[in-house]
């Protein structure tokens, strides 16, 4: 286990003692000395870490640390690989005098030794100088109160890493290094581009082939470039302006501590992790991904162990910084509020201490940008969603048709170059990135069995397989569709698409934009007619009612009851449970019942009326729906246009 400078083990001799003993006792020579601090002009490590201390520290931090006395200083280094190296250069600036602690790991155990000797130190007037990539969580807190100086010693920037090399490389002048040549670089990559008889040139050459391969850490070849995904909507959007911030950044444009952080949330497939992949490779920053999952994983899994794979991931996203550090699964966190007694004993350090090293990551303006994503944000703890953590959050919903077509041939890549891909989106209206990437596996996997390149007959047969259903029951599908879009058209309801083709749970759908945060009553009802408008037109124009409105009426009854028990819209404002408790509340109030049930009776009538006065418009909407089993919100809107008498007899209802 690394030590607090050695000197906690028993094995070694008091620090204070040693440097004593070595530097200050009259047997050493002016030019042993002389030699002791010019030996680090020829170690790359040393000679790096002395230019970045001594442009942390800036003139009066040197004069402080020269000046010496009973003073603590703490250094906060970018990561463990520092410790050390910094160590030394600062023991160097202080002419040797100085007592050194070392914290890479949790010191905090060794309080009362520390204290001894800190005050030893200061019984012989020496400074002590602690050094740790996280003094706040690695240094004891007696330390960490008592410094008189705490200086942020951060990777060096170009400047600094152009005089570094021009001293190894015995240059006048070094040019060319940008801030993306060093981005994500540790102290250990940075050395290994400093090597005997190499040039300027070569070293930076070195840097940008280091820098470009931590770049894509974690993230496979075949993930796209940001600018290239779509249907992201405004979660695309912001990870666009947060690239551009990452460039002003590099440009000392724009501080580090402004680049935000974000969740993706959204139901599976819609691809939030692609998102926050392609977003890392597009602003050219390492990507540290992990899950909570990770960090009982690479520990035994108890309490402390998954304490500390947090600490170890946070540290590598400091030793990594500027970076991308992502969280999948986020909400595998629990959410404090909803946790029992006993989860709460168990989990409240760990989430504590989350919370705690992301407030650390933010608060060290090196360029850590966290992303996370989650398939139920409702199940995350707040206090990760404030401001200061993670800022924004963004809805990933199934793409649009357009969307859906440049996800596709993102996909495809150079297959099917000249086809028309509308078809295939039409048909595979809803799907996300990821069903759609399955497709095109499949399809090319049809065509490899027979023996061909792939072709669109081999992609539409797996978005839309034969409906093996008897013609009457599709029918009367297309029917309920048809009556679902055509209704909420008239009523002002936008309508995205409609199909008759059937998955897991459904026979058909019909997707709807509702969109008002705070709807009136007479909007309420309006959703509620569009969805008894399915259960109309089979009683009006198909078969008579069956049991595939279940999902409609459910729907229906959640609405008007929360009119009545949550909305204050109804006979009463009394707020009495949220909707997820309908079946609770209706069983146990009869009178909330009863009123439920009149007024669906009264928009069941009010919509039948709708589907006789468009019952024209809902027939050709089925015809449609049976020949082309997919179509747009535009065609709907077209169709129901071709029957102006059915729109003023909707006026007048």
């Amino acid at each position: 286990m690394p030590t607090v400078s050695d000197t906690l083990k028993n094995e070694h001799s008091d620090t204070i003692d040693f440097l004593a003993a070595e530097f200050d006792s009259e047997t050493q020579t002016t030019d042993a000395r002389s030699k002791a601090k010019d030996e680090y002009l020829t170690v790359p490590s040393d000679l790096i870490a002395n230019l970045v201390l001594s442009s942390a520290l800036g003139r009066n931090g040197r004069r402080l640390l020269k000046k010496g006395g009973p003073q603590v200083v703490i250094l906060r280094v970018p990561t463990a690989a520092w410790v050390e190296p910094v160590s030394r250069a600062a023991n160097r600036l202080s002419g040797y005098k100085a007592m050194i602690l070392l914290a890479k790991t949790d010191q905090r155990r060794y309080e009362e030794t520390v204290q001894a000797k800190v005050a030893h130190a200061f019984d012989r007037r020496v400074p002590v100088i602690a050094v740790s990539q996280n003094p706040d969580t690695y240094l004891p807190q007696m330390v960490c109160g008592a410094a008189d100086l705490f200086v942020s010693v951060t990777a060096p920037a170009p400047r600094v890493m152009s005089k570094a090399i021009a001293v190894w490389c015995g240059s006048s002048r070094v040019v060319g290094l940008k801030a993306e040549d060093l981005s994500g670089l540790d102290l250990p990559d940075l050395v290994s581009c400093l090597r005997p008889g190499s040039t300027p040139d070569i070293c930076i050459e070195r840097l940008r082939r280091a820098a470009c391969s931590r770049a894509v850490i974690r993230i496979h070849d075949d993930t796209p470039r940001l600018e290239d995904l779509h249907g992201y909507g405004r979660a695309r959007d912001w990870a666009l302006s947060l690239i551009d911030d990452v460039a002003r950044v590099r440009r000392s444009e724009l501080s580090p501590d402004a680049l935000e952080s974000g969740v993706f949330f959204g139901i599976p497939g819609t691809g939030k992790s692609t998102l926050a992949r392609a977003a890392a490779k597009s602003a050219k920053l390492p990507l540290i991904q992990a899950t909570v999952a990770d960090f009982f994983a690479q520990g035994a899994g108890f309490l402390d162990s998954v304490i500390k794979q947090t600490n170890t991931w946070f540290d590598s996203l400091q030793a990594a910084a500027p970076c991308v550090g992502f969280l999948d699964e986020l909400d595998a966190l629990p959410n404090r509020a909803t946790l029992s007694n006993r989860g709460a004993d168990w989990w409240q350090p760990v989430i504590t201490n989350f919370l705690v090293r992301i407030d650390q990551a933010r608060a060290s303006k090196s360029g850590i940008i966290l992303l996370a994503a989650t398939n139920h944000i409702e199940r995350v703890d707040r206090a990760l969603l404030r401001p200061g953590r993670f800022d924004r959050q963004f809805e990933i919903l199934p793409p649009d048709e357009q969307g859906l077509i440049a996800i596709l041939r993102l996909h495809l890549g150079s297959d099917l170059k000249n086809e028309d891909l509308t078809p295939v989106a039409r048909l595979g209206q809803g799907a996300t990135g990821a069903i759609a990437a399955g497709w095109i596996r499949a399809a090319r996997q049809r065509a490899r069995f027979a023996g061909r390149s792939l072709i669109l007959e081999d992609l539409l047969a797996e978005v839309a397989p034969a409906d093996l259903r008897p013609l009457e029951q599709v029918r009367g599908v297309a029917i309920h569709e048809a009556g679902h879009a055509i209704v909420a058209h008239r009523l002002g309801i936008p309508v995205l698409g409609a199909t008759i083709m059937a998955t897991q749970s459904a026979s058909g759908s019909t997707r709807l934009r509702i969109a008002e945060l705070t709807p009136t009553r007479a909007a309420l009802e309006a959703q509620v007619m569009a969805a008894l408008a399915g259960r109309c037109s089979d009683i009006i124009l198909g078969q008579g009612a069956s049991a595939g409105a279940v999902c409609d009426l459910r729907d229906a009854t959640r609405i008007i009851t929360a009119v009545h028990a949550q909305y204050g819209l109804g006979a009463t404002i009394s707020y009495m449970a949220p909707q997820d408790d309908v079946s609770y509340i209706l069983a146990a109030d009869p009178k909330l019942r009863a009123a439920v049930e009149r007024d669906l009776q009264r928009l069941m009538v009010q919509t039948k009326g709708l589907v006789e006065a468009n019952r024209a418009s809902i027939l050709a909407l089925a015809e449609e729906l049976l020949a082309k089993r997919s179509i747009s919100g535009d065609e709907v809107a077209l169709i129901a246009s071709a029957n102006p008498e059915a729109e003023r007899l909707c006026d007048n209802l």
